[in-house]
């Protein structure tokens, strides 16, 4: 059965979210877990990179954005802002608020929601649509 998780944050600011990414790419990342991360724009692909290459430093996250269905590094991070481009992948970390049910190709799928009525709002309903197929899924509150 394919996994959920909603993480609810407890900030509603961009570099809350990066951070909290960040760190979930980490964890995922040591686990060797194969990561793909949506994201909203091309732009905001470009600053999560960035942040990922440098996140520690005695350490990074090795990634690449994807523009293109061209095959990335094998263990590096693949970010993309088009649900199009995403590959098969043990976590899909969704910071878009595109429609994944053509996408879900990931064993677990990760929602970020930022402390946002109208992005809890949204993230109620697909909390119900991923209940109603049948997906494992659980919610976290972040502090």
């Amino acid at each position: 059965m394919k996994e959920v998780d909603f993480y609810i944050l407890s900030k509603d600011d961009v570099e809350s979210t990066m951070v909290f990414v960040c760190k979930l790419s980490e964890k995922a990342y040591k686990m060797k877990k194969s990561i793909n991360i949506l994201t909203p724009n091309h732009s905001f692909s470009e600053k999560l990179s960035e942040l990922l290459w440098g996140f520690k430093k005695e350490s990074f996250l090795p990634n690449t954005i994807k523009i293109s269905k061209e095959k990335e590094l094998s263990n590096s991070i693949s970010i993309t802002h088009n649900g199009d481009l995403l590959n098969d992948s043990d976590v899909l970390i969704n910071l878009s608020d595109q429609d994944l049910d053509n996408y879900m190709r990931a064993n677990r799928l990760i929602e970020i929601i930022p402390n946002n009525e109208e992005l809890k709002k949204q993230a109620r309903i697909k909390y119900k649509e991923y209940k109603e197929s049948n997906y494992d899924v659980r919610s976290h509150n972040i502090k």
